[in-house]
């Protein structure tokens, strides 16, 4: 862009030229990560959007609304091709400096020391979105609130192809925009009889295959960060209480015993792979949100089925679990931050209503996204949470404009 180590004073106008068509445009003041709200945002399907407004005329910047010093413009293009182009250019204003009275109001030291508590106090919650990072990116909210963390599922070996292509595109980019990443690994094949060195198992196949660390090391090579920069989250297994033939308890049968303590030697050989082939990786093991909602010593299920994972949840990087009930989602939450909190920070891995619903969505925001709630469920251990999509944040409205609001309230940057 022509701006770049410009001195700009007075009215400026906004010029740049696409190779490519154009469907939105985002342009952002002094947000080089494009986190906050833009500047303005416009509907164009003319070649020269950038340059040409809605009214046919170019975009202007009244510089004097700004203070002197640098200042840099993002500008972020929707292309009509589906892909996403981000030009940025770094400028200096110069306008002429008015005289200042000498004389000065007295300042008290309460009201000095309350100016220089410029950062805001109150529950910090790391905010996600999925479910795949490209479309994200792309999402109202993460344009409009500062959503750090894009999450993508790997749902079984048909996703490395096209998550390949990643490697070397969305992966670096994400984390050079200070994006961390939230890798969700779910298997959702056919359950039968497994032989494990455990004794003989009954559950879903692929975790245990003899395919599933290769394929995990191929993942880990996708996502892969530097260890300084932005973290790579993994939340694995979510909803693994479902994954032996008998649900949710340790001993109802035998083959479901042996099939939980078989996954727990895999976890242990999946969170080392990601040690060692993504410097940025944290993992975790993702419980399935009901499981503390009641309690059966005799078969170690509901509440007790924690203690038998004790060894794996203590040897984890952070600790995750999803809500998706379709009644109320708030108690559940609480419950499992408490429980999982006692052994290192949580992650709401993914958040929505299974069936989708629009009420529940809102009733549970609505107590969610409070001083009070937050403040409880940070202090038991809640670090992040992550919406699973952006279906029930797509248009705008009070709930949406309630969430946004929220986000850049309670938001806090990436580790």
């Amino acid at each position: 862009m022509a701006l770049t180590g410009r001195r700009l004073r007075g009215r400026v106008y906004l010029f740049a030229n696409p190779s490519r068509g154009v469907d939105k445009v985002w342009l952002f003041l002094d947000e080089p990560s494009s986190p906050g709200s833009p500047y303005r945002v416009t509907n164009s399907h003319a070649s020269d959007a950038l340059h040409a407004g809605l009214d046919g005329t170019a975009w202007v910047l009244d510089t004097t609304r700004l203070g002197n010093g640098p200042h840099t413009l993002t500008a972020v293009l929707d292309l009509t091709d589906g892909t996403t182009a981000t030009a940025r250019a770094s400028f200096i204003i110069a306008n002429p400096v008015k005289p200042v009275s000498t004389t000065r109001a007295p300042t008290t030291t309460a009201t000095t020391r309350a100016t220089e508590r410029s950062e805001p106090t109150g529950p910090r919650v790391l905010f996600g979105i999925g479910p795949e990072a490209t479309a994200a990116r792309r999402a109202w909210l993460v344009r409009q609130a500062p959503v750090r963390m894009l999450s993508s599922w790997y749902n079984g070996p048909d996703d490395l192809d096209w998550m390949a292509g990643w490697k070397s595109t969305e992966v670096p980019r994400a984390y050079a925009n200070g994006y961390a990443l939230h890798l969700i690994v779910f298997s959702g094949d056919a359950e039968g009889p497994i032989t494990t060195p455990h004794g003989e198992a009954c559950g879903r196949g692929y975790p245990l295959s003899g395919r599933f660390l290769d394929d995990m090391r191929r993942l880990a090579r996708i996502f892969a960060g530097p260890a300084g920069g932005p973290r790579l989250y993994v939340s694995l297994f979510t909803e693994f209480q479902t994954y032996p033939c008998s649900d949710n308890a340790w001993n109802a049968d035998p083959a479901a015993t042996a099939y939980y303590r078989a996954l727990k030697d895999r976890y242990r050989s999946t969170q080392a792979i990601f040690h060692q082939l993504a410097p940025n990786a944290r993992v975790s093991l993702s419980w399935g949100g009901w499981q503390a909602r009641w309690d059966d010593r005799a078969t170690g299920a509901g509440r007790s089925l924690f203690r038998h994972f004790a060894d794996v949840l203590r040897a984890s990087d952070f600790q995750s679990f999803q809500a998706m009930a379709t009644d109320s989602n708030t108690g559940d939450i609480r419950a499992m931050v408490r429980t999982l909190g006692a052994y290192g920070p949580v992650m709401l891995a993914h958040y929505k209503p299974d069936n989708g619903s629009g009420a529940v969505f809102a009733a549970d925001l609505r107590t969610i996204l409070t001083d009070r709630y937050l403040a409880e469920v940070t202090r038991d251990g809640l670090f992040a949470m992550s919406f699973m999509d952006d279906t029930n944040l797509a248009a705008p409205g009070d709930l949406y404009e309630l969430v946004r609001r929220a986000v850049r309230r309670y938001a806090r940057v990436p580790a």
